[in-house]
């Protein structure tokens, strides 16, 4: 009988030890999922600062034996904690766009202080532009070590206020030596551009509105529920996160933009930052591309990697004026060869088109808003009236009744 049960299990000892690693492989797989289900749980709830916290805390709770089994138990399953931690979210210290991206736009600035003397040089009298940003833009600075003249001696950093907001690290590679040359002039815009790559352009673009007020400006380009209601090209807008460091003014953005029919729809994903500076009177917004695991590329559309602007909304006179100009460069590579035809010609009709959009759907914020204040206004006199009726009404039955208790006959 013994004999018989000592063949049995060597007979079938390869079937119970394949069935015993099944069990603890399954049993594996699931705890690994669970642990990994609990990082990113924790991770959005605590953030990466705050989950590092938390799991040194627990870790110091261990004796020293418990706590190399443990280690060791993460790795053999293969869990790789900060891995798990930056694929759960956004890296926010390393993508954060830094602020010295800002002063990329001196010479806009300089630009719209020489506006009143604004003269055209020849490129941009032969284009018949209204304006000149060639002279500015193009200007050489000599550099006080070598003495050579180039473009990018000329860079000098705009002194922004910072209000605690962190620096940032993400910078906007430009190649600052490429002459600005005069592109088109239509209506009220001018635009220029400057070649980045071989036949590949980035252009700036510059109009003034005076009945809207750069407040309301800003608002328009920010508002991304709104964005999504005045521009039809817009199919898919969304925030996808928001720096957690306070003061920042940075937002991660997911946005699919249509394209005419021949053509497959082109979407990105950037990092957006804007500054208000009341010391220099100026809003800028600088995006860039970035990536995020939430959002890959998808087969039926074509991710725009290579993208970056700079926007430059400054007031005549204060933010809630009435009175602003309003400075737009941009870059974007369409990841396909195109035409330079058809790129001109999506330029220099849709271009337009957008900025004039841009300016209605301000123009119907700005009415919207002073609607809206105008009936808090009324409800406030209204309720500041009727106040004072009451009152007024209890003060003249205070001295009716005053007057009554002195008649004759009152006894008083």
């Amino acid at each position: 009988m013994f004999s018989r049960i000592l063949i049995n299990i060597k007979l079938r000892s390869n079937v119970t030890l394949r069935s015993w690693s099944y069990q603890c492989e399954s049993i594996v797989a699931q705890r690994s999922r669970r642990i990994q289900q609990l990082f990113t749980f924790y991770h959005r709830v605590y953030g990466s600062s705050g989950l590092a916290r938390l799991l040194r805390s627990y870790h110091k709770q261990f004796e020293p034996p418990i706590r190399g089994i443990m280690l060791s138990a993460v790795g053999a399953v293969g869990l790789n904690i900060t891995g798990a931690i930056e694929a759960a979210g956004f890296n926010w210290e390393k993508e954060r766009l830094s602020l010295k991206n800002f002063d990329l736009c001196r010479r806009d600035l300089d630009f719209l202080n020489q506006l009143p003397n604004n003269e055209l040089c020849s490129n941009c009298k032969d284009k018949n532009m209204q304006f000149c940003y060639c002279t500015i833009g193009n200007k050489k600075c000599k550099s006080l070590k070598d003495g050579r003249e180039s473009m990018r001696n000329c860079r000098s950093p705009l002194n922004l206020k910072r209000d605690s907001a962190p620096l940032g690290n993400k910078v906007i590679e430009t190649f600052s030596e490429s002459l600005w040359e005069p592109y088109f002039s239509k209506d009220e815009f001018s635009v220029w551009r400057r070649e980045e790559h071989p036949s590949m352009y980035s252009y700036k673009v510059y109009a003034r509105f005076d009945d809207i007020s750069a407040d309301d400006l800003l608002h328009v380009q920010t508002d991304l529920g709104y964005r999504r209601i005045w521009d039809e090209t817009a199919i898919h807008l969304e925030m996808v996160e928001e720096d957690p460091r306070p003061n920042s003014n940075s937002h991660l953005i997911y946005w699919e933009m249509q394209w005419p029919k021949l053509f497959s729809n082109r979407d990105y994903v950037y990092c957006r930052r804007y500054i208000k500076d009341d010391k220099l009177n100026v809003m800028m917004v600088c995006s860039r591309g970035t990536e995020h695991p939430k959002y890959p590329v998808y087969s039926n559309k074509v991710r725009v990697n290579d993208y970056w602007s700079l926007m430059v909304i400054k007031p005549y006179t204060n933010f809630s004026e009435p009175g602003v100009h309003y400075i737009l460069t941009y870059y974007d590579d369409p990841g396909l060869p195109i035409p330079q035809n058809i790129k001109s010609w999506v330029t220099q009709k849709q271009m337009p088109e957008f900025l004039k959009k841009m300016y209605l759907a301000t123009k119907q914020y700005s009415f919207k808003r002073a609607l809206e204040m105008q009936q808090i206004f009324s409800l406030s006199s209204f309720h500041l009236q009727s106040q004072e009726y009451l009152a007024n009404e209890s003060r003249t039955s205070w001295f009716r009744k005053i007057l009554r208790t002195r008649e004759p006959g009152s006894g008083k």
